[in-house]
Formats: C-alpha cells, sequence, structure tokens
C-alpha cells in the first residue's frame, strides 16, 4: 500500500502483467485485505502484497474465503513464508502439474 494507491495506478500494473489464471482487483475500502488478514490469522490488520495460490475450481463466498494450498507475503509476518520467487515458482509449477495443465 503506498500513499499513490488508487484506481489508475492499479490498471497500469494489471496491463504490466495478464495471465488468464491470474486475477486482479482494486480494493479501494482494503476490504478483502481485511478479510485475508483475519483468515489467515496475521498480525497485521490489513494483508497486502501478499500471494496466494489456490486450486482450480476454488470457491469464495463473500465473507468467508477458502484457504489458499500456499502463500507468501512480503509484510512483517512469519518468516518462513516471507516471499522466496524461487519457492513461489516451484509451489505454483507443482499446483499446475497436480491440476493437469
Amino acid at each position: 500500500m503506498l500513499p499513490a494507491d488508487d484506481l489508475d495506478a492499479a490498471v497500469v500494473q494489471e496491463m504490466l502483467f495478464q495471465d488468464e489464471r491470474v486475477f486482479q482487483y482494486w480494493d479501494g475500502e482494503r476490504a478483502l485485505g481485511q478479510l485475508v488478514s483475519q483468515n489467515l490469522k496475521l498480525v497485521a490488520p490489513i494483508a497486502w502484497d501478499i500471494y496466494l495460490l489456490y486450486p482450480s475450481g476454488a470457491l469464495w463466498q463473500e465473507a468467508k474465503i477458502p484457504a489458499p494450498i500456499f502463500w507468501m507475503h512480503q509484510l512483517n509476518e512469519r518468516s518462513d513464508l516471507y516471499l522466496d520467487s524461487d519457492r513461489l515458482i516451484a509451489e505454483v509449477q507443482k499446483a499446475l502439474e497436480m491440476s493437469g495443465q
């Protein structure tokens, strides 16, 4: 979260990375970040700079989100899940192989 974050900045960033399997959203109220923080039991009241990996077909329902099969972050939280791009790539590849993609 940066002071310059707004819908226009989000659209610019979205255009830099496009993949039909990836969804990006703008949440000006930070409601999703609060919900994710609660569900992951984070210390931070709002989750941001997080990477959530879900299996194909995972359903999100209003105030209850599914547990990710893997996740990482860039927060002052669990050091074992701090962003390690090589590990994240390996987990994504493993999930894709399990789903047959």
